[in-house]
C-alpha cells in the first residue's frame, strides 16, 4: 500500500513537471516534500552577444517570481493541491546602438487539484482545472517579454501569465510485481498552455488568441527499493488535436494560423540514495523528444522536432536535524527547433551549479541558495554565451509537519 501510494504520487507530481512546467523543476527541487511552500526567486541572464529577434536583440533578462504551493486533506484520503505564481519580468532590447527595456508583471493561473481512491487502494482518480485569475490582455510590449520567458533554452521560473480555463480527468491504476511497485495512469487535458511551437508561430509581437486543442497523456511508473537507496522511472507520453493561432495588431488585420502538434514522449529516471553524512542526496536524468508538428494540410514541417535532454544531482550535506549544506551540479542540451529563429526556439548547452544552506526552525525549513549557470545558446541567427544566476529563498513545512 506505502510504495502504491509513493509511486502513484511520485507520477503525478513528476508527470505534472514533465508536460507543463518544466522551468520550475529547478525551484521545485528546493522545496522538501511538504503541506504548503513558497519559493521568492531572482533570475537573470546576460548574453555576451545580444540575440536577434523580430523586436530587437536581446541582451538581457530578468525576473521577479513567487511560485507557491499548498496541499490539505479535505477526508483522510482525499487531497487537494493548490499552486500558482506571481512574476515581474523585464527583457532588455538593443536595435540600432539603442536600448529599451519591456516589462510584463502579474499573475499565473490557478491551479487546483483533487486526488484520491475510487476502487479500493488499486486506482486514484486525480481531477485537475486551471482557473483563470491571471493576467491576460497583454501588450505587444507584454508578449515580446513573454515570447522571450516560455524560452525553455531560459529555464525562467515563470513562463506564462493567464492561460484561460482548463481542465485535466485521469486515472493511476497500481500494482506490485516482485520487489518493483509498477504504476499506469491516462488522462484527458482540455490545454490552455502555450508551447515553443505556439510562440514560433506568431509573426510579430502580438498573439490575440490561442485555441489549443485537448490533449491525451499516458504514463507508465516503477519504483523499487535498491538496499537503502530508492529507484524511480518514468515514461510519459502525449497526443495533441487541432490547434488554432490568431495573431493581430490592435484593431488592424489578424491572421490565423492552424496546425496539430506531433506526439511527444518524456522519460525521467531518479535516484535517491543513502549516503553518509547526507540528509538526502540523489540524481535525475530526463529526456524529452518533441515530433516534428503538421500544419493544416496535415503535412510535416521540417525542423520543428527537438530533444532536450536534462540531468542534475542535488544533495544536502548534514545530520538528521540542524543547518545543512545544499550542493548541486546540472547540465542540460536541447537540439533546438530548427525552423525557427524565435529564441524558444533555441538549441543549447548548458551547466550549472548550486550552493546554499537548509536552515529548519521549527515546523518550518527555509532553504537559500544561490544557482550559477553557463551556456551556449544558438538561434539559427545567432550564436551566443550567457551567464545566468538565480537567488532562492524557498519557505516549506518539514515533512510531518502540518
Amino acid at each position: 500500500m506505502r510504495r502504491f501510494l509513493r509511486v502513484a504520487g511520485w507520477m503525478m507530481v513528476v508527470g505534472r513537471l514533465t508536460a507543463g512546467a518544466p522551468a520550475l523543476r529547478a525551484q521545485e527541487a528546493l522545496l522538501p516534500t511538504s503541506s504548503w511552500g513558497a519559493v521568492p526567486l531572482f533570475a537573470t541572464w546576460h548574453f555576451a552577444t545580444p540575440i536577434a529577434q523580430t523586436a530587437g536583440a536581446v541582451s538581457d533578462v530578468q525576473q521577479l517570481a513567487l511560485p507557491f504551493r499548498a496541499q490539505f486533506n479535505v477526508t483522510d484520503q482525499w487531497v487537494v493541491d493548490l499552486s500558482g505564481a506571481a512574476s515581474s519580468s523585464s527583457v532588455r532590447l538593443v536595435s540600432g546602438g539603442a536600448t529599451q527595456t519591456l516589462t510584463m508583471s502579474g499573475l499565473s493561473d490557478l491551479r487546483v487539484r483533487l486526488s484520491g481512491p475510487i476502487i479500493g487502494d488499486a486506482v486514484r482518480l486525480t481531477a485537475g482545472v486551471n482557473l483563470p485569475t491571471g493576467t491576460t490582455g497583454l501588450s505587444a510590449d507584454g508578449m515580446t517579454v513573454l515570447q522571450t520567458i516560455a524560452a525553455p533554452a531560459l529555464e525562467m521560473p515563470v513562463g506564462a501569465l493567464g492561460l484561460g480555463f482548463g481542465g485535466t480527468l485521469g486515472l493511476v491504476a497500481a500494482r506490485e510485481a516482485g520487489s518493483w511497485a509498477l504504476a499506469i495512469g491516462a488522462s484527458a487535458e482540455t490545454r490552455r498552455a502555450y508551447t515553443p511551437i505556439d510562440l514560433a508561430l506568431t509573426s510579430g509581437p502580438a498573439v490575440t488568441t490561442l485555441t489549443p486543442g485537448n490533449a491525451l497523456h499516458l504514463t507508465l511508473g516503477a519504483t523499487r527499493a535498491l538496499g537503502d537507496d530508492r529507484l524511480a522511472l518514468l515514461v510519459v507520453a502525449d497526443a495533441y488535436q487541432k490547434d488554432e493561432l490568431t495573431t493581430g495588431a490592435g484593431s488592424g488585420p489578424s491572421t490565423q494560423v492552424a496546425y496539430t502538434l506531433g506526439p511527444q514522449v518524456s522519460a525521467l529516471g531518479q535516484l535517491e540514495v543513502a549516503l553518509p553524512g547526507w540528509r538526502q542526496a540523489g540524481g535525475s536524468l530526463a529526456v524529452r523528444y518533441r515530433s516534428p508538428f503538421s500544419d493544416a494540410t496535415g503535412a510535416s514541417v521540417s525542423g520543428s522536432g527537438g530533444t532536450y535532454v536534462e540531468a542534475a544531482f542535488t544533495g544536502v550535506r548534514g545530520g538528521a536535524t540542524g543547518p545543512a549544506l545544499i550542493l548541486g551540479a546540472d547540465a542540460r542540451y536541447h537540439t533546438g527547433l530548427p525552423f525557427t529563429s524565435a529564441l524558444v526556439g533555441a538549441a543549447v548547452s548548458a551547466v550549472g551549479a548550486t550552493v546554499g544552506m537548509e536552515l529548519p526552525a521549527g515546523a518550518t525549513v527555509v532553504r537559500l541558495a544561490a544557482r550559477a549557470q553557463y551556456a551556449h545558446f544558438d538561434t539559427g541567427a545567432t550564436q551566443s554565451n550567457g551567464v545566468g544566476l538565480s537567488l532562492v529563498a524557498a519557505f516549506a513545512a518539514r515533512a510531518g509537519a502540518p
